[in-house]
């Protein structure tokens, strides 16, 4: 059966909250959309139409230094340069996704709520809207919270990401995805960035080092991102290597603030910080994990370009082809499928609703060749 949200009727609110998601979705700007919560794969990606097929292919950056024109004669031919060509990404498109269901109990006090007189019809819709949206926002955002954990992984691990039942994908299967970082992005520092090494490690130097070597191919990190977990950027903000470098050997005991640290990366013509926080929950046999997955390494301080890195290629749902009539279905932009129905007696099961999400989609770091990985811990 349908939605039980789309038989409720409230005689003053003629809106239906089904058609009121739909149109949330469907014609509501990027940025009210992001009002759930923006994400990276929203802050570092572009979005492609949805295709049928489920591979994909996508042309990757290329970040050769450009001809300089030659000077050439008022009479001569114009040189012929080469074009160079560009590189291929070719991968699999996978299925994500996830579903809720919403217990007779709670539906039981919802439509307690419809039938007392002590609301009026504008305080039901509203009960009703947070209930029918809150668990939309989880099935939704959950969605593109697998495609951060693949752009986070892969940002962090060599360009590689991974998923296995045992490590992070209890009730799903296993994929991997490789974009192919080129070797001479795998960086490793002399020295660990421990406290064993504190007094010797020279965060600022080690790192403009790097962004020179890169700027020297062409590469120009200097109003990019250099993105580090916050264990790693509270060690090196607190080091006395920083701190001397900061506010000199005589007063290098004292508190370095976020701002002096940020005001002195760039004076070493360096990018700025951004603090890598992503945790996400697992389930397996529909019960709550206690482990958080983090998606990020540690470890690692990733080099990353100003602006969009990549492209994600979605690909169009199972139900958008093949509707089932009994559905209510949700377009939630960019290939991504919202259902809702309701099951009961005639399914053989305990009377409840149901709120899924999928979505056909692979993130494409079409920026690859410009990610830097710099191990600096557990080398």
């Amino acid at each position: 059966m349908k939605s039980i949200f789309q038989q409720i009727a409230l005689p003053t609110v003629p809106a239906d909250l089904i058609e009121s998601l739909r149109i949330f979705f469907e014609k509501g700007t990027l940025e009210q959309k992001t009002l759930f919560e923006q994400l990276y794969v929203d802050k570092w990606f572009d979005y492609n139409l949805p295709q049928l097929d489920l591979d994909v292919e996508a042309i990757m950056a290329s970040y050769k230094v450009r001809f300089m024109a030659s000077v050439i004669g008022n009479d001569a031919a114009t040189p012929l340069r080469p074009t160079d060509g560009f590189d291929i990404y070719k991968g699999e498109i996978p299925r994500m996704g996830h579903r809720f269901p919403m217990s007779a109990k709670k539906l039981r006090k919802l439509l307690g709520i419809v039938s007392s007189n002590r609301y009026s019809d504008a305080q039901k819709y509203e009960e009703l809207k947070k209930a029918l949206f809150g668990d939309v926002r989880d099935a939704y955002l959950g969605c593109k919270d697998t495609a951060d954990h693949i752009i986070l992984q892969a940002l962090s691990n060599n360009g590689i990401a991974e998923f296995t039942p045992a490590l992070n994908n209890p009730d799903g299967r296993k994929f991997k995805v490789d974009y192919d970082m080129p070797e001479q992005n795998k960086l490793t520092a002399p020295k660990a960035w421990d406290d064993a090494n504190k007094n010797t490690v020279n965060p600022f130097e080690e790192l403009q080092k790097i962004k020179l070597d890169f700027l020297a191919q062409g590469i120009d990190y200097s109003t990019g991102e250099m993105l580090v977990a916050p264990a790693l950027y509270s060690w090196m903000i607190n080091s006395p290597m920083v701190r001397k470098a900061i506010l000199g050997t005589d007063k290098s005991n004292g508190v370095v603030t976020d701002r002096q640290f940020s005001q002195t990366l760039k004076s070493y013509g360096l990018p700025q910080v951004t603090q890598v926080v992503k945790r996400s929950a697992i389930a397996k046999d529909g019960k709550r994990q206690a482990q958080l997955i983090n998606p990020w390494n540690d470890d690692v301080i990733v080099f990353k370009p100003a602006g969009k890195i990549g492209e994600v290629q979605p690909a169009f749902e199972d139900s958008e082809i093949i509707k089932e009539k009994d559905v209510d279905y949700i377009d939630g932009g960019n290939g991504i499928r919202v259902a809702k129905w309701t099951i009961g007696e005639s399914t053989g099961q305990q009377a409840g609703e149901y709120t899924q999400a999928s979505w056909r989609a692979l993130p494409i770091i079409t920026d690859i060749k410009a990610i830097v990985n710099y191990k600096v811990r557990n080398i």
